[in-house]
């Protein structure tokens, strides 16, 4: 067998009769270069895998670009989450100190904290909206039953994330559908709580409004480290199975051809 740097390390390297003859043509760098590479490649051999890609095969490394990208995105999203979590617990500290002292609230310093806790919503929800999209159509392409588990808790998330603002303003008299952003809907719930019932009945809204929210986006983040986890699973398992197959055709290909009778007697080969 003639072995090249175009042979393909991820199988020779698997056997390690091989290991003496292989060392020699691949340094060290050239290995972990390999390494870096490893993930896409992955996901390049479960497109091709799949039959309802072999077809399209030339579609598959850009298929798999797309899925490594998004796949790395999750991390990132929920890291953003966990900021985010943070990030409304330090919003509801101030909340707290406003109902202490609501007389000291200075307009610019709520207009910042509504401001903060409504781009938050809005990015939550984007995030939510985003990858139920994302895993409804990877359960489409790779009959993922898990992954349109995942569409759907991501659906049911997002529903529940809006579903604290929305009720909060029916209970004002309000509907959220007239704002164009969940800022300007919180806004609009505070001046009509604060004309109705108060300064400190309004902040007391916007703080119960914030807990709940840091819930949801604490739940978010948990969605998504388990999205992350889940898929990764299920693609090494598909690249597995791709391995596995091409395995057993490297074993067939190299063993000899069976010898037909008519030959063994026109050559008179001997059999022990």
């Amino acid at each position: 067998m003639k072995i090249t740097k175009k042979t393909s390390l991820a199988h020779l390297l698997k056997h390690h009769l091989m290991e003496k003859t292989l060392r020699p043509l691949f340094s060290q760098s050239e290995i972990k270069a390999y390494k870096k590479r490893l993930v896409p490649f992955l996901i390049v051999g479960m497109l091709t895998a799949n039959s309802s890609y072999a077809a399209t095969c030339g579609a598959c490394a850009r298929e798999s670009t797309q899925i490594m990208n998004k796949i790395q995105l999750v991390a990132s999203y929920a890291k953003q989450a966990a900021a985010h979590a943070t990030q409304l617990q330090q919003y509801q500290a101030q909340l707290q100190n406003m109902m202490l002292n609501p007389s000291a609230i200075m307009p610019d310093d709520l207009n910042k904290l509504t401001r903060g806790i409504g781009e938050i919503m809005s990015a939550g929800n984007s995030i939510g909206n985003t990858y139920a999209e994302v895993d409804s159509n990877f359960s489409k392409t790779y009959n993922s039953p898990l992954a349109g588990d995942f569409a759907d808790r991501f659906r049911s998330w997002t529903t529940n994330s809006q579903d604290t603002l929305g009720s909060a303003m029916r209970a004002a008299g309000l509907q959220r559908d007239s704002y164009t952003s969940d800022t300007a809907a919180l806004n609009a719930l505070w001046n009509k709580s604060q004309s109705s019932q108060g300064t400190v009945a309004a902040i007391q809204t916007l703080s119960e409004i914030n807990v709940e929210q840091i819930q949801h986006t604490r739940k978010l983040e948990q969605l998504l480290s388990s999205q992350n986890l889940a898929t990764s699973t299920f693609m090494a398992s598909q690249n597995a199975k791709a391995q596995d197959k091409q395995n057993v055709e490297d074993v067939i290909s190299v063993m000899p051809k069976p010898v037909k009778l008519q030959d063994m007697k026109t050559k008179k080969i001997s059999v022990d």
